[in-house]
């Protein structure tokens, strides 16, 4: 059997979905994994997980040995860029290994086996779990000096590595919607060369498989059984992604002292029970849509009894993949958003009984006030995250 570890580098506190994670990859026991954490949270960890002690400063030390470059990032969210270097900066934990890959801790495995079989790694060098860019979240390497090198087949590598800024390196680029739409990366002008266009430059030599083995966004319907995970009682898959579920204003966290053998995940709330009942009916139906309401009737008469600038929201750039939204004040110093590409200025409201929220008065549309930014809060309760540019 091809031996098969994953890698993930997660610094700071750990999450409330990492139990969840971690008793997922219990169930794969022909799996190893490694999470490097500066967390000192003392866990239960399954005999398969190997937790390393570990800091963004060790990080930008080793980066810099082995990829031979002065690399000093200054925020933990950049590593995701290393990810397709891995293989190198990571070396000597992956030695022993046929494949090594990288994965998110924002995930809940079902049979890992069950979809990465003898026959698909056999066939395969890198293999991607979504059929449309390659999954960050959950990508596999033949180990290998060839696989373990590609990322040096973009002309932009170095440039990416020792900036401090995200560019999507380890999926496309930031170029989502053109590639899901499917126009070819190589047609799609981005800021610089991600490890997609790699690969779809190098199948000719490089065996790449992309497939779709997950299950992403809100859906509900979903349910974990003792490693075996379906959607909708009828589908097994590879993987639940928690991204969109622990990024909405609707959606509930569950610290929950031991993770039960089975559990289902509705579209805002993760229950340990059968019987939907009146308890999902709230999470998943009544309780947003009511949010909904508060909120409309916040902005009704905080357009006539709010004013003033927003509270921790600094003028300028703010950014989110290749989005880009400036906030700046009148002359009156009243907030204003404005989008890029266009002239046209959005007053902003600070909302009155939701404090961390304020509002475009045009289009109704609301955001949530968040650390080094704002969230801009969709119809379903998804949020999309720009930070400070």
């Amino acid at each position: 059997m091809n031996k098969i570890v994953l890698l993930n580098c997660y610094l700071g506190k750990l999450p409330w979905y990492f139990d969840f994670f971690l008793k997922s990859c219990a169930t794969n026991p022909s799996v190893d994994f490694i999470i490097f954490s500066n967390d000192e949270k003392v866990r239960e960890i399954p005999k398969n997980v190997k937790m390393i002690k570990f800091s963004l400063e060790k990080f930008n030390q080793l980066a810099s040995e082995k990829l031979n470059l002065d690399i000093k990032i200054t925020n933990a969210y950049k590593i995701c860029d290393f990810k397709p270097a891995f293989g190198v900066i990571f070396q000597s934990e992956i030695e022993n290994y046929d494949f090594w890959g990288v994965c998110d801790i924002d995930l809940v495995f079902g049979r890992i086996r069950e979809f990465m079989t003898e026959e698909l790694l056999n066939e395969f060098d890198v293999i991607s779990v979504k059929d449309s860019f390659p999954s960050g979240y959950f990508l596999l390497f033949r180990n290998n000096d060839t696989i373990n090198q590609l990322f040096k087949k973009s002309k932009d590598y170095e440039f990416i590595f020792t900036s401090n800024e995200n560019y999507c390196f380890d999926e496309c680029g930031g170029a989502y919607d053109e590639v899901i739409s499917g126009i070819n990366i190589l047609d799609v002008p981005t800021k610089t060369e991600s490890i997609h266009h790699v690969l779809v430059r190098e199948q000719n030599t490089i065996r790449v498989h992309f497939d779709l083995f997950i299950i992403e966004g809100t859906p509900g319907n979903i349910k974990w059984d003792d490693g075996i995970l379906s959607y909708k009682n009828e589908y097994e898959v590879l993987l639940y992604h928690f991204s969109s579920y622990k990024n909405n204003v609707f959606s509930k966290t569950k610290n929950w002292q031991k993770i039960p053998r089975s559990y289902f995940i509705d579209k805002y709330n993760i229950r340990k029970y059968t019987n939907w009942g009146l308890s999902a009916k709230w999470t998943d139906t009544i309780n947003p849509n009511l949010k909904k309401k508060l909120f409309e009737i916040d902005m009704f008469w905080s357009k006539f009894l709010s004013s003033g600038w927003i509270q921790n929201l600094d003028k300028g750039q703010y950014s989110y993949m290749n989005r880009f939204i400036f906030i700046d004040a009148n002359r009156n110093e009243q907030c204003y958003l404005r989008y890029e590409n266009s002239e046209n200025q959005f007053e902003l409201i600070k909302m009155m009984f939701h404090k961390r929220y304020f509002f475009n008065r045009i289009t109704k549309q609301y955001y949530k006030n968040e650390k080094n930014g704002f969230s801009e809060v969709l119809p379903d309760g998804n949020l999309i995250k720009y930070s400070k540019s």
